[in-house]
C-alpha cells in the first residue's frame, strides 16, 4: 500500500513541532509454505525451508539468514541443532543478555522436542564458576576446552556465547594452548546472532578468520550461519569475491507452494517526538502524567541511551507509582522472569530480551538518533495479539519529527527507507582497515604460526627471553602457512587502501620486532567489542556485584572509592567469589550506595604529550602516561573523592589515546562522530580514548584527503 501523507506547509514556514500526531506503521505479514512442518505442525517460513535444505544438503556453508523480526530465525536453525545434525555449535550473541535470554528459549525448546543435545551458557563468569566447581587448579580455558570435548563425544552440543569468548579461543589467549586446536576441530558450526550490529572491525575480523580456517583444510569448522533483520549485499559481495565462497541467502520466500501469509509485527501508531540524545529520560520524568497515560495501562518497555537515564526513570516509576518497574541496564540488572508492568533500560535491553510470552509488550517508549538503533528498537513490538492496538512513542532528532509530520499511514519499507533519508548510521571508517585492522589479523596469523602474540613479543623484546619452544604450526609448514596468511591480509584489508602487493610484506614485520606502538594498538585491538577503564563495584542498594565506567561511576554514582582489601571485606561474605572474578578487570573498587541528581564535573589533567607539538593530520593514537582524572563536585558539602589508588593505577596501565585540537563538542561535530564516541576535554583540545581513539583517527584522516581530492 502507498503511503499517505498529510497536507503540510513548506518547510521553514513553521517551527518544527515537539511533536506529531500518530503516524499509522502497518503491520508486516510473510508467507507460510506447503512444506514439511519445522515444529510440530506449524508450518514453515520461506527462510526455515530454505535453512533446512541447506543443512541436509550441504557439508561446508555461508548461510545468510535474512528475516524480520519475530519469524522464527533462531527456530531454523535451532531445531536441526537439536536434532544432532550440525555437531557441535557456537551460538554468538551480541550480549550476554541476549544470550542468557536465548539459553532460556534453546533449552525450552530442547525439552519441547525431547532432545538430548546439551545446551551450555558461557560467559568469562560461568566459566569462573564452573572452574571452582571443579575443585581443582583449572583455567577457563580448561574448562571451555573440556566442555567442546564433552559435546564432540557425545555428537551434538550447543554453547551459547558472545562473541569475545569465541575470539578469545581461536586467539588461543587464554591460558590454555591446546583450546583454539580443540575449538577448530571439535567446532562444526558457528551461529552469528544480529550480524547486523557488528561493526566494520568486526565484520572484518570475523570474515578474515574464517577464510583462514577454510584455506588451512584442516579445521572440522565448516558451516558459518548469520542471522540478520535485514540484508547486507557488501557483506555477500565479500563473501563471493574475497572469500570465494558463493553464499546461500535464506529469505521470507522459497520455491514452494504459499498456504497463507501470517501477521508477526502488528501495526502501529508511532508518535515521534522532539529529543536530544541523552535526554528522554528528562522528557519522561517531566511528563509523567503523559506518559502513564499513553500506556493505558499495558505492559510498556521505555528503551534509552543511557544508564542513569534509566535510573532516573526508574526511581520516579518507584516513587510515584504503585506499578511493577523492572530496570534492566548494563549497570542494574533486575531479574526478567519476574512480572513487570513497566521495564526501562538501554542497550541491555534493545539486544537482550525476546519480548514474547509473559514478557510482550503492548505499548512502547524509545529514543533513537540512527537508522539501525530504530529498527532495533521499534522491532520491540512484536509477536502481536488479537485485538490489541499498539503503540510507540519516538523521541527523535528534529528532522525526522518534521519529516514524519507529512504522514498518515505508512509501510515498514517505506518507514525505513524515509528513516535512511533522515538519519544517519555510526561507522567505522573504511580507511580503518588499512590503517590498523591489518595488525589484528597480522596477530593473528604470527600467533598461529609462532605461538608468539604480542604479549610474548613484548616479553622477549625487553626482558631477552627466548621464543616460546612449543607453540604455532609445526616447522615444516610454518613458512607456507605466513605466506597464505600475508595474501589472505593482503585481499582482505590492503588491498582496497591501494597498497602494492609487493609492499605490504614491509607493513607486516615479526612482532617481536615491531615498534611498541604498533603492539600497544594491536593489544588495544585485542578485545573484540572495545575495552574500558573500568570500577568493580558493590551496589549496596541492589547488593549487585559488577564493573562498570570509570568515567560514568565518578560523575554519577554516590561511591566511596576503596582498596582491593576494603572492598572484599565490605561486602557480603556470599558474594567475595564472585568479587573476585571481576577484580582483576578493574582499575579500582567502590562502594556504591546510590545515584546522585546532579553529575560532577570530570575531565582529565596531566603532561603534557608528544602528541600536541604535531599537526593534526600527522597525529597517531599513543599510550600516554602521567594523566590523571580530575572531579569536581557541584555540591560544596560533599567530601572529594579519594582518587590517588585509580590514578596511580592509570599511570602504571598508561592511557591509550588520541589527541584533537578541539574540544569534545566542536570536534565531533567536525569530523562527523556519532555521539556514543567517547571524547574527554584535555588541555585546550580532547582525547578519544581505547578504542575510540583508532576509530576517531580514521575519522581525522577521512576529512583530510576529502579535503585533498583525488
Amino acid at each position: 500500500m502507498r503511503s499517505s501523507r498529510r497536507q503540510v506547509c513548506a518547510p521553514g514556514k513553521h517551527p518544527v513541532p515537539s511533536e506529531v500526531p500518530g503516524v499509522i506503521v502497518e503491520g508486516l505479514s510473510i508467507p507460510r509454505y506447503d512444506a514439511e512442518p519445522l515444529l510440530d505442525s506449524f508450518l514453515p517460513y520461506g527462510h526455515q525451508v530454505v535453512v533446512r535444505e541447506t543443512i541436509r544438503n550441504h557439508d561446508e556453508f555461508f548461510l545468510f539468514v535474512t528475516a524480520p523480526t519475530g519469524s522464527g530465525k533462531t527456530d531454523s536453525w535451532a531445531i536441526p541443532a537439536l536434532s544432532g545434525n550440525l555437531g557441535v555449535v557456537m551460538a554468538l550473541y551480541p550480549t550476554n543478555a541476549l544470550a542468557e535470554d536465548q539459553f532460556r528459549t534453546l533449552s525450552s525448546l530442547r525439552n519441547h522436542l525431547g532432545s538430548q543435545t546439551p545446551v551450555e551458557f558461557v560467559t568469562s563468569k560461568t566459566l569462573g564458576i564452573m572452574r571452582d566447581k571443579a575443585g581443582m587448579r583449572m583455567t577457563r580455558g580448561d574448562i571451555l576446552e573440556d566442555l567442546l570435548r564433552s559435546m564432540y563425544r557425545a555428537g551434538s552440543g550447543i554453547v551459547v556465547t558472545n562473541p569475545d569468548i569465541f575470539i578469545y579461543a581461536i586467539k588461543n589467549y587464554y591460558y590454555n594452548k591446546y583450546l583454539s586446536s580443540a575449538l577448530k576441530s571439535f567446532v562444526t558450526t558457528v551461529v552469528f546472532d544480529e550480524f547486523h550490529l557488528y561493526d566494520l572491525r568486526q565484520r572484518d575480523l570475523i570474515l578474515f578468520i574464517l577464510h583462514d580456517l577454510l584455506s588451512s583444510g584442516s579445521a572440522g569448522m565448516r558451516k558459518f550461519i548469520f542471522l540478520s533483520a535485514t540484508p547486507e549485499p557488501s557483506l555477500l559481495e565479500k563473501v563471493r569475491d574475497v572469500i570465494g565462497v558463493q553464499p546461500i541467502v535464506a529469505d521470507v520466500f522459497c520455491g514452494q507452494p504459499v498456504v497463507d501469509e501470517r501477521l508477526i509485527l502488528p501495526e502501529v501508531d508511532i508518535d515521534f517526538r522532539h529529543g536530544k540524545r541523552f535526554r528522554a529520560g528528562e522528557s519522561i520524568v517531566a511528563h509523567l502524567g503523559d506518559f502513564l497515560e499513553f500506556r493505558e495501562g499495558f505492559r510498556t518497555a521505555v528503551i534509552l541511551d543511557s544508564a542513569i537515564e534509566v535510573e532516573l526513570v526508574s526511581e520516579t516509576l518507584r516513587n510515584q507509582t504503585d506499578l511493577e518497574i523492572c530496570e534492566v541496564s548494563g549497570f542494574r540488572k533486575d531479574p526478567i522472569d519476574e512480572p513487570f508492568d513497566i521495564l526501562v533500560g538501554n542497550k541491555a535491553v534493545e539486544v537482550g530480551i525476546d519480548f514474547k510470552g509473559d514478557t510482550a509488550i503492548q505499548r512502547l517508549v524509545f529514543s533513537s538518533n540512527t537508522v539501525s538503533e530504530f529498527l532495533q528498537r521499534f522491532g520491540r513490538l512484536r509477536n502481536p495479539q488479537p485485538d490489541v492496538r499498539y503503540k510507540a512513542l519516538c523521541y527523535a532528532p528534529a528532522g525526522v519529527v518534521q519529516h514524519f509530520s507529512g504522514y498518515e499511514r505508512m509501510s515498514r519499507q517505506e518507514l525505513e527507507n524515509d528513516l535512511r533519508r533522515t538519519m544517519q548510521d555510526p561507522r567505522v571508517f573504511e580507511n580503518f582497515r588499512w590503517r590498523y585492522g591489518y595488525l589484528e589479523a597480522w596477530e593473528y596469523i604470527y600467533r598461529n604460526a609462532t605461538g608468539i602474540g604480542a604479549r610474548e613479543a613484548r616479553v622477549i623484546k625487553h626482558l631477552r627471553a627466548f621464543p616460546p619452544s612449543q607453540g604455532g604450526v609445526p616447522q615444516d609448514i610454518r613458512s607456507g602457512y605466513i605466506d597464505r596468511g600475508l595474501s589472505l591480509i593482503y585481499l582482505h584489508y590492503l588491498k582496497d587502501g591501494g597498497i602494492n602487493p609487493r609492499e605490504a610484506w614491509k607493513l607486516l614485520p615479526k612482532l617481536e620486532k615491531m615498534s611498541d606502538a604498533c603492539l600497544d594498538i594491536i593489544e588495544e585491538l585485542g578485545n573484540f567489542r572495545g575495552s574500558e577503564l573500568s570500577l568493580a563495584y558493590y551496589q549496596v542498594q541492589t547488593g549487585t556485584i559488577g564493573t562498570y565506567n570509570l568515567f560514568f561511576l565518578l560523575r554519577w554514582a554516590d561511591l566511596e572509592l576503596v582498596d582491593r582489601r576494603t572492598f572484599l571485606r565490605r561486602i557480603p561474605g556470599e558474594k567475595v567469589r564472585e568479587a573476585k572474578e571481576v577484580l582483576d578487570r578493574a582499575l579500582g573498587c567502590a562502594i556504591i550506595h546510590r545515584m546522585n541528581d546532579r553529575p560532577r564535573r570530570v575531565s582529565l589533567d596531566g603532561a603534557r604529550l608528544p602528541q600536541m607539538d604535531e599537526t593534526e593530520a600527522s597525529r597517531k593514537p599513543a599510550k600516554a602516561l602521567g594523566i590523571r582524572p580530575v572531579v569536581r563536585s557541584q555540591d560544596q558539602d560533599e567530601r572529594p573523592l579519594n582518587l590517588v589508588d585509580v590514578s596511580r593505577e592509570i599511570g602504571k596501565q598508561g592511557l591509550f589515546c588520541r589527541y584533537l585540537s578541539h574540544s569534545g563538542f566542536i570536534s565531533k561535530r567536525l569530523y562527523d562522530l556519532d555521539d556514543y564516541t567517547f571524547l574527554m576535554n584535555f588541555k585546550d583540545g580532547s582525547l578519544a580514548l581505547g578504542i575510540d581513539a583508532l576509530y576517531v583517527d580514521c575519522a581525522v584522516h577521512d576529512l583530510y584527503q576529502r579535503r585533498e581530492g583525488p
